[in-house]
């Protein structure tokens, strides 16, 4: 008759399955990474495309004049019907809210922008940054060129305030994934404006570095692999590499109509 053996496992054979585990588990992480990473940005691009859509709507309400990037003397209010004070009122995101039916978080807050729930922060540091030197104007204080008669007369329409100036709406950027840096140096994802690597001169580094300031690049943000979620003006929505994000005809009306990708604002 064959007795039941009280034999447990071997240290060497404990030793071999922990080992099997752990290759495993170490197989199976950047699978599970690279898995949450494409959730993230397919939840970012949805939120891009109801964003352009939304400031599509805003032209053809508007006799197809374009939402001003920055305006200090707009009225906004909340989801509430609050009236919003500086510089809430002036950041573009409760100007393009309207024609979201107020549904900020899934549209233009995604991913980890949905937990903001106050107003100004929504205002501050939505997951997009809007292309506001070139595309409808940035009328603040901190404005690298002010969209006036004056100016227009020495470098010319640098500013599309209509739809139909637009040389090539297909490669126009309006808004892009953003970023701010906190005063710590963190990286915290998402913020209201984004600047062209060029203006007068470069001014952004030649290479992104996650570590360095956000103005650096412009506020821009690549975070997927190298590459930064764009909403062109035409209404449809890429992922444009850092370095393809250097193209001054992605950015300017004027650079494009030169077919110039190192294109700088200059004195006519």
């Amino acid at each position: 008759m064959n007795m039941p053996s009280d034999r447990g496992f071997t240290l060497m054979e404990l030793v071999v399955t922990a080992g099997i585990v752990m290759i495993l588990m170490a197989a199976a992480f950047p699978i599970g990474r690279h898995c949450i990473e494409r959730a993230r940005a397919s939840a970012e691009l949805a939120g891009a495309r109801s964003a352009i859509t939304a400031w599509r709507a805003y032209s053809a309400d508007n006799n197809n004049a374009i939402l001003p990037g920055y305006q200090t003397d707009s009225s906004a209010v909340n989801a509430r019907g609050q009236r919003l004070g500086f510089p809430a009122n002036a950041r573009y995101v409760f100007r393009l809210a309207p024609y979201l039916d107020y549904n900020l978080k899934g549209t233009l807050l995604v991913n980890d922008q949905k937990r903001i729930n106050n107003d100004y922060e929504m205002s501050l540091a939505p997951s997009f940054g809007i292309n506001l030197t070139f595309v409808g104007g940035d009328y603040g204080a901190g404005s690298d060129l002010l969209p006036t008669e004056e100016n227009f007369a020495t470098y010319g329409k640098f500013v599309v305030t209509n739809v139909n100036e637009i040389h090539q709406p297909s490669r126009l950027i309006v808004l892009a994934s953003a970023r701010i840096t906190d005063a710590r140096g963190r990286t915290q994802p998402g913020y209201n404006a984004i600047k062209s690597p060029r203006f007068h001169s470069e001014r952004w580094d030649l290479k992104f570095d996650e570590k360095r300031p956000y103005y650096q690049f412009g506020a821009v943000h690549p975070r997927y692999a190298g590459r930064a979620i764009c909403a062109m003006a035409d209404g449809h929505v890429e992922m444009i590499s850092a370095k393809d994000l250097r193209d001054m005809r992605r950015w300017s009306n004027l650079a494009a109509q030169s077919d110039d990708p190192n294109w700088t604002l200059q004195q006519l």
